[in-house]
């Protein structure tokens, strides 16, 4: 089969990969000079500036693109892990360090934060894992073409009421963290979506998994690489 995508961004480059991977003959449109669109790049006086993305989170789906079009992501960039991945200072002088590792975390909390914030941290990750592994195949990975997809199967939706989903995202984060500090470092993600954590909704904590328990990386080159 014969197919066009429109757009060469970050969608339509992996959904021309999937197709490729199917076998079929792909051609990518794209109205500007050069691919990647959100992950622009801009060249001014010998130096590269990224115009969008600043980081990477959940490589792997990145690299699932590379092996559907027959090739290996380490064969056509260099990936590496930000490590910390943020470093926040709060206005009573403290500094909080977001790093890689679930262990390595919760030694860095239970040192700022103290102990009863560093337990709370492990139910946070469990928390946040069944999340993902609820969201990931029922909806983030899956095509909706009406509202009533939601409830087809209901199961997955009664199951993130359950999980309180459908709450805010700041109240959610404050129900295992009593520490300020550690409510707003993972609770900002949100924003990434233009939303304000007050008005997330919880569901909306799938972000804070895969960012700050898969973990940061960034390319060799930057973004556009």
């Amino acid at each position: 089969m014969q197919v066009v995508v429109i757009g060469a961004g970050l969608g339509g480059l992996s959904a021309a990969c999937h197709l490729v991977g199917k076998g079929h003959d792909v051609v990518v449109l794209e109205r500007g000079d050069q691919p990647g669109v959100r992950v622009g790049l801009l060249e001014m006086g010998g130096y590269r500036f990224d115009t969008g993305a600043t980081v990477l989170t959940m490589p792997g789906l990145v690299e699932e693109c590379f092996t559907a079009a027959g090739t290996t992501m380490a064969d056509h960039v260099d990936i590496r892990p930000v490590d910390p991945m943020y470093r926040a200072c709060y206005a009573d002088g403290s500094v909080l360090r977001v790093w890689h590792g679930r262990e390595r975390m919760t030694t860095e909390i239970e040192e700022v934060c103290g102990p009863s914030q560093a337990a709370a941290f492990g139910r946070f990750c469990d928390w946040l894992g069944e999340l993902y592994r609820l969201e990931m195949p029922h909806f983030i990975a899956r095509n909706f073409d009406s509202p009533l997809d939601l409830t087809s199967p209901l199961r997955p939706t009664i199951d993130l009421v359950r999980m309180g989903g459908f709450r805010k995202m700041a109240k959610a984060v404050a129900g295992y963290f009593e520490d300020e500090r550690l409510q707003r470092i993972f609770s900002f993600q949100s924003m990434y979506a233009g939303l304000a954590p007050y008005e997330a909704l919880a569901l909306y904590c799938v972000i804070t998994y895969m960012d700050s328990v898969e973990g940061v990386y960034f390319p060799t080159g930057g973004m556009h690489a």
